[in-house]
C-alpha cells in the first residue's frame, strides 16, 4: 500500500513537471540586411566606377620582350653561321688536303719513328664543322591575363551606390599583383596500420605521401575622389602572405607536376580574395547586404495557450525573410512580433516555474526580441533587453548568445553614430 502510494506520488510529479515544463523550439532563419558603413560618404557622390588593373602585365612585357628579342638574335646568329658554313667547310677539306699531302711526302721510316715518338697515329684527321643549328629559346611562364573590365563589373560593386559607366564619382580600383607558388615537394609521414588474419592481429608501418606547396594572390585596393584624393587604401596582409596547401594522402609517391591544381586554384583563389576585398570596401563606405544567420524560438503547446508566441514567431519570420524585397512590409511584419513579444513579457515570472511565461520562456522571448531590435536599430528598447537578461541566471549557451548580442550591438551603435542616426 505505502509503495502504490509512492508510485502515485513519482506519476502525479511527473504529470504537474510535464505540465508546466514549456517545450521551446528553435528555428534557424537566414536573411539580409543593410549593415551601416563605418566611414560614410557625406556628401554622397553621385556614384563609383569600379576598374581593375594589373601590375604584372608590364613584367610580362618585360618578359614577351626579352622572349622576341632572344629569338631574334637567334635566328640572327643562325643565319649567319649558314652563311659561313660553306666557306669553313672549303677551308677544312683545303687544309685537310694540304695536310696529306704533306704527309704522304714523308718517307715510311719518318712515318714510323713519329708516331713512336708520338705514341699516337700522326695521320692527318678532317676538321669536323658542325652544321649550325638554331638555339631553342623557352617562352617565358607569363601572370595569366584576364578581362580586366569583365572582373571589376561582376565583383567591384559598393551596395548603395550606382555603378557609372564611365569614370565619374569616385574611382575604385584593385591592383592585382599575380599567382604565385612555390615548387611543391612530396612529404612522407609513416603510420602504424593493424591487419588480422585468422584472428591474429599484427601491426606494420605504412608510409602516406602528400604534396605541399605554397601560394598566394597578393592585392591592393584604392578608393579616391573626383580630384584624386584617397579615400580608401589598403594592402591586406591577409592577401600578402603565403598559404600552403597539402593534397590529400595517398601510399604511393605523388608527381610533383602541380599544374593542373594549381590551375584551378589560380582561378579560386582570385574570385575569393576580389570577393574579399569588395566586403571590406563596402563594410568601410558602402551600405553592404550582409547575410546573417540567426534563431527565433517559440513554445509548442497542443493547445492554445502559446498562440499568441507562435503567432510572433511566424510574423518574425516572414518579416525577416522579406527584408531586401519588400521592406515595409518586412518591418511591418516584425513590429508586430514585438509588439506580442512586450505584451508577452508582461506577464513574465521567472521564479515561478507554473507561470506561463516562466524563465524559459522569458529568455526565449527575449533573444527574439534582440534580433528584431537589431535588424530595426533599436538600441535602446535593447538595452533594456540587454539589462533584463542581467538579472536572470543564465545558462552558458544563453550566456554566449548573450555576449553575441551584446557584440553586435556595440557594433551597430558605432555605425549608426558613424551615420548620424
Amino acid at each position: 500500500m505505502k509503495k502504490m502510494k509512492i508510485a502515485i506520488t513519482h506519476m502525479f510529479l511527473l504529470i504537474t513537471l510535464t505540465n508546466f515544463a514549456q517545450n521551446i523550439k528553435s528555428e534557424d532563419v537566414l536573411y539580409n540586411y543593410v549593415k551601416l558603413p563605418t566611414n560614410p560618404l557625406n556628401p554622397k557622390p553621385i556614384g563609383y566606377f569600379s576598374s581593375i588593373r594589373a601590375s604584372y602585365e608590364e613584367e610580362n612585357n618585360k618578359m614577351m620582350a626579352k622572349y622576341e628579342a632572344e629569338k631574334q638574335q637567334v635566328e640572327a646568329d643562325y643565319q649567319r653561321e649558314m652563311s659561313e658554313f660553306p666557306a669553313k667547310q672549303k677551308a677544312a677539306d683545303d687544309q685537310y688536303a694540304k695536310d696529306m699531302e704533306a704527309w704522304n711526302a714523308k718517307s715510311t721510316a719518318t712515318k714510323v719513328l713519329e708516331k713512336q715518338l708520338l705514341n699516337e697515329n700522326n695521320k692527318p684527321v678532317k676538321q669536323h664543322v658542325p652544321q649550325p643549328y638554331r638555339r631553342f629559346v623557352a617562352e617565358p611562364k607569363l601572370y595569366t591575363t584576364y578581362d580586366a573590365a569583365a572582373l571589376a563589373s561582376t565583383y567591384l560593386k559598393i551596395d548603395g551606390y550606382n555603378r557609372l559607366e564611365s569614370n565619374g564619382g569616385i574611382s575604385y580600383v584593385v591592383d592585382m599583383k599575380g599567382f604565385e607558388h612555390t615548387n611543391a615537394k612530396v612529404v612522407s609521414e609513416v603510420k602504424k596500420e593493424t591487419k588480422i588474419t585468422n584472428g591474429t592481429s599484427t601491426s606494420y608501418n605504412v608510409t602516406y605521401y602528400h604534396l605541399e606547396f605554397s601560394y598566394r594572390h597578393p592585392m591592393t585596393v584604392r578608393v579616391s575622389n573626383a580630384q584624386n584624393q584617397d579615400i580608401y587604401y589598403n594592402a591586406p596582409n591577409e592577401l600578402m602572405e603565403f598559404k600552403t596547401y597539402k593534397t590529400k594522402e595517398s601510399k604511393t609517391s605523388p608527381s610533383v607536376d602541380i599544374s593542373m591544381i594549381t590551375k584551378n586554384m589560380e582561378a579560386q583563389i582570385l574570385k575569393e580574395n576580389l570577393e574579399f576585398i569588395n566586403h571590406l570596401v563596402n563594410d568601410y563606405l558602402g551600405y553592404e547586404v550582409t547575410e546573417r544567420k540567426s534563431t527565433l524560438e517559440y513554445v509548442k503547446s497542443k493547445g492554445e495557450e502559446y498562440a499568441d508566441l507562435l503567432s510572433a514567431f511566424t510574423a518574425a519570420d516572414l518579416g525577416l525573410k522579406m527584408l531586401g524585397k519588400t521592406d515595409e512590409q518586412a518591418f511591418q511584419k516584425i513590429n508586430e512580433a514585438i509588439a506580442i513579444w512586450n505584451e508577452a513579457l508582461k506577464e513574465s515570472d521567472v521564479e515561478n516555474k507554473k507561470a506561463r511565461i516562466d524563465k524559459g520562456v522569458t529568455i526565449s522571448i527575449c533573444f527574439n526580441l534582440l534580433e528584431c531590435y537589431f535588424v530595426t536599430r533599436n538600441v535602446i528598447d535593447a538595452d533594456k533587453i540587454i539589462d533584463k537578461l542581467n538579472i536572470i541566471d543564465l545558462s552558458n549557451r544563453d550566456k554566449r548568445q548573450k555576449e553575441a548580442f551584446i557584440n553586435l550591438f556595440m557594433d551597430l551603435k558605432m555605425r549608426m553614430n558613424s551615420n548620424g542616426i
